[in-house]
């Protein structure tokens, strides 16, 4: 097995732990330009449909997935890869365990900024489509892409 595989197979994903807030909290701010404090992520995880997910090895959390469960709907609010482990599947990762412990869950969906390509990209790849666009949506004016995926039909 070569290194990279060694270090792919390495990673253990599952929910986060409040412990784990500052050393997330420190990965989005290097990340994204949303801004979210350790409080806020503790209270997020603490809500009955907050969904705070991570990919973590030994030297630290890899990649994070936020998201909030309505019904049959699943909100992704953030998601994030550290760099030395962006394009090697950690976000997908993330995602579809997630997906795999939500029972009866039938939509998911986001909001990406329009200028963010590479994410747009990774969300399709992963199964999204484009199916809206809500302008001046993030701070300094940017406008959203709004994005979607049907897991299951409603009925």
């Amino acid at each position: 097995m070569s290194s990279s595989a060694a270090a792919e197979g390495a990673l253990e994903i599952r929910a986060a732990r409040l412990g784990e807030c500052a050393e997330l909290a420190a990965l989005l701010a290097a990340l994204l330009p949303e801004r979210w404090s350790e409080e806020q992520l503790s209270s997020e995880i603490a809500l009955p449909q907050g969904r705070v997910w991570i990919a973590r090895n030994a030297d630290g959390i890899a990649g994070f997935l936020v998201a909030r469960r309505e019904l049959d709907e699943l909100h992704v609010l953030l998601t994030g890869v550290a760099p030395a482990w962006q394009r090697r599947g950690t976000a997908s990762r993330v995602f579809e365990a997630l997906l795999a412990r939500e029972v009866g869950l039938a939509h998911v969906h986001l909001e990406v900024r329009e200028s963010n390509t590479g994410a747009q990209s990774f969300y399709r790849a992963v199964g999204f489509r484009a199916d809206g666009r809500r302008p001046r949506h993030y701070s300094g004016g940017e406008a959203a892409i709004l994005m979607s995926r049907v897991l299951a039909p409603r009925g």
